[in-house]
């Protein structure tokens, strides 16, 4: 091991050599490349790893393109309002939960490993179209691991599927995850960096820190950071500060549901921050897949007409009057003057900048 090398470098380095597979060792080598020292050694160090790196997604690549012309390869485009994967154990229940919410067919059988495959179904929100995608469960040493992952990570949310509430199978689900740096129990800090004019690593609200300021800026330096503003909006640990500066780090929303296989719950209870339904709860299920995706859906109106119900504009919270315009035609989203809003104004039919703010199920009526 080099000289004068972080902790954290060494227990990355001890991800590398214990990596089973070689989505682990590149996740491991990106980390060691982050954690490299700053001095001279340092550099040369992160030449070698990154010229590991290349040769190993090249050879992932070669791999991929291989599984391409065989046909054991990956390639759903995102679709509707949201990408949702379904994960469980092998037999959990998965097709069943996707027949039951969506336009799915797909092979349910009482043997291990039915689903070869992804499945996708629609699920359909007062409009709202929600893509809903059955994984495999492969997620340990398969040809489409990899690929499994690399959905996961971009994906909009994961709804985990359990047999009898079984809080064991649900914590091996977050903590298969968690080994490739996939979070569902945690959210990415409320932490921006900036690039500052001055040398140095350099804190605002840095009385939030709950670690010394001399350890948090060693921790900034050993990943590269020289000349930058950190901007702490929460209490932050040691942990959240791993967190922010580890590039593998995603943060995907979740739900849990409970096949019933012996037991009936019939209730709702949270499990390190996880929702967990019965699978008999469909309505709330259904509202609950379409609150974590972070979306509102608008309708519109023309002048002296009923508002249009069947296919609603979907927007991201927070989005407001000229973003809708701007899904419907660019012709409208430049000569919008201002709207007419039912649902969230302080009276029906208010009329409103083009700057105001949308909420779920509000009528619009641009005004050109």
């Amino acid at each position: 091991m080099p000289a004068n090398v972080s902790f954290e470098y060494a227990l990355a380095q001890k991800k590398y050599d214990e990596a089973k597979n070689d989505e682990e060792k590149i996740i491991a080598l990106q980390e060691m490349i982050s954690r490299a020292p700053a001095h001279k050694g340092g550099e040369n160090l992160r030449k070698d790893l990154s010229r590991k790196l290349a040769s190993l997604k090249a050879k992932i690549e070669k791999q991929a393109a291989a599984g391409k012309r065989s046909g054991s390869t990956i390639n759903i485009k995102k679709e509707g309002a949201g990408q949702v994967l379904i994960i469980g154990s092998v037999n959990s229940g998965k097709s069943t939960f996707l027949t039951e919410f969506t336009n799915a067919n797909p092979l349910i059988a009482n043997y291990p490993y039915t689903t070869t495959k992804p499945e996708v179904g629609i699920l359909d929100y007062g409009g709202a179209l929600i893509q809903l995608i059955e994984l495999p469960s492969f997620l340990k040493n398969h040809e489409l691991t990899p690929q499994i992952y690399s959905m996961i990570r971009v994906s909009d949310a994961i709804i985990f599927i359990i047999k009898d509430g079984s809080l064991e199978e649900l914590d091996n689900l977050i903590s298969t995850l968690e080994e490739q740096d996939i979070f569902t129990t945690k959210k990415k800090p409320n932490i921006l960096i900036s690039k500052s004019e001055f040398a140095g690593v350099s804190f605002v609200n840095d009385h939030f820190l709950s670690v010394s300021k001399e350890k948090a800026i060693e921790i900034f330096k050993s990943s590269g950071f020289r000349s930058h503003n950190i901007i702490l909006n929460q209490k932050t640990t040691l942990e959240d500060l791993m967190l922010l500066i580890n590039p593998r780090a995603s943060f995907v929303p979740a739900i849990c549901i409970s096949m019933p296989f012996t037991i009936k719950h019939k209730h709702t209870k949270i499990h390190r921050t996880i929702p967990i339904y019965d699978f008999s709860l469909k309505k709330e299920i259904t509202e609950k897949i379409y609150e974590i995706l972070d979306k509102v859906i608008v309708f519109t109106k023309r002048p002296g007409e009923k508002a249009d119900i069947t296919e609603p504009l979907v927007l991201d919270k927070g989005e407001t009057v000229l973003d809708a315009a701007r899904l419907i035609h660019k012709s409208i989203y430049k000569s919008l003057k201002s709207a007419k809003v039912w649902g969230s104004t302080r009276y029906p039919g208010q009329t409103v900048s083009r700057k105001y703010v949308l909420k779920n199920k509000d009528v619009v009526e641009f005004n050109i």
